[in-house]
C-alpha cells in the first residue's frame, strides 16, 4: 500500500475537521454559558428595580434641632410603610409617630421627616423597625442611629 499526498491531504483535511469541531461545540457551550447569565442578570435587576429600600437617620437641622428621616433608596415604590420604636421612645415625638403612620406611599428617593424631641436628658440612641411592601414583595429592616 503506497501512501501518496492526495492520502496525507485528505488525513489533514479531516484532522482539521474534528479539530473545529471541537472547538465549535466548546464554543457553543461557552455561549450557552454566558446567555444563561445574561437571563440571570436580567431578572436580578427587573426584581431590582420594583424593591424599595428603606433607610433611616437624625438629621440635624439647626442648632440643637433634629429631625428623624427615613429615606427611600430603592428603585421601586415602598407602600403602607409602618415604623416601630424599639428603643429611644423619648427621641421621637408620639403625636408624629402617630399621625404619620402607616405612610401611605414613598417614591424612590423621597424622604418623610420625623421630629425628634433632643435635650439633655434623652437618649442617645435610637432603634426602629420599619416594614413596608413593594412590588418585589416587601421587606423589613431594624435600624439603630445616634443623634450625635
Amino acid at each position: 500500500m503506497e501512501v501518496t499526498i492526495s492520502d496525507l491531504v485528505a488525513v489533514a483535511a479531516l484532522g482539521l475537521s474534528g479539530y473545529t469541531l471541537w472547538r465549535q461545540r466548546k464554543g457553543d457551550e461557552l455561549t450557552r454559558k454566558l446567555n444563561a447569565l445574561q437571563i440571570e442578570k436580567e431578572l436580578a435587576e427587573s426584581v431590582s428595580s420594583k424593591k424599595a429600600d428603606l433607610f433611616a437617620n437624625f438629621v440635624n437641622t439647626g442648632k440643637s434641632r433634629y429631625q428623624f428621616k427615613i429615606f427611600n433608596l430603592g428603585k421601586g415604590t415602598a407602600r403602607n410603610i409602618r415604623m416601630e420604636v424599639l428603643a429611644g421612645n423619648e427621641l421621637l415625638e408620639r403625636r408624629d409617630l402617630t399621625g404619620k403612620f402607616p405612610y401611605p406611599s414613598l417614591e424612590p428617593h423621597q424622604a418623610i421627616s420625623l421630629l425628634a424631641a433632643v435635650h439633655m436628658g434623652s437618649p442617645r440612641r435610637a432603634t426602629v423597625k420599619l416594614t413596608w411592601e413593594d412590588d418585589a414583595g416587601g421587606g423589613e429592616k431594624t435600624i439603630t442611629d445616634d443623634v450625635f
